[in-house]
């Protein structure tokens, strides 16, 4: 039965949806829903025998971390009789959520999906591709 179900939200409509979707399922089962937003950090990519390098993105804010928080709120307060819990965590997404996952001991992960074409996938992969290929857990992967 589950019990315990992580919900991967970015502010995305696909990851609303799957927020969503989470929310019913929950209602359903009486199981208590954690709602994660996971900030990306930054990637150094060593260039060249030099001391050189690049970063994937701009180091992240105590603003970035606000904006997180207020878009997993606001979706928390979206049913007030569910049993929620909310976290924003600093790292690579797909690690992340495994991780969370399991120390929560998750008996459900619900990820949003993007509608990549086979190029964007070939070219960036897919979070959720990933999460349910590496997660300690059943992956429901909402697609609308």
């Amino acid at each position: 039965m589950v019990k315990n179900i992580l919900v991967a939200v970015d502010g995305s409509k696909p990851s609303i949806d799957a927020s969503h979707f989470a929310m019913g399922l929950a209602e359903q089962m009486s199981a208590q829903l954690t709602f994660l937003f996971v900030i990306e950090t930054p990637q150094v990519i060593p260039v060249g025998p030099l001391s050189g390098y690049v970063t994937t993105s701009s180091a992240r804010s105590q603003e970035d971390v606000k904006k997180a928080e207020a878009i997993v709120e606001e979706i928390a307060k979206e049913r007030p009789g569910l049993k929620v819990s909310t976290r924003v965590e600093l790292g690579q997404p797909v690690e992340t959520i495994c991780e969370v996952a399991k120390s929560l001991g998750a008996d459900l992960v619900v990820v949003g999906a993007r509608g990549h074409n086979a190029a964007q996938r070939f070219l960036m992969g897919s979070v959720s591709d990933r999460v349910v290929h590496h997660a300690p857990c059943p992956v429901l992967v909402v697609r609308r």
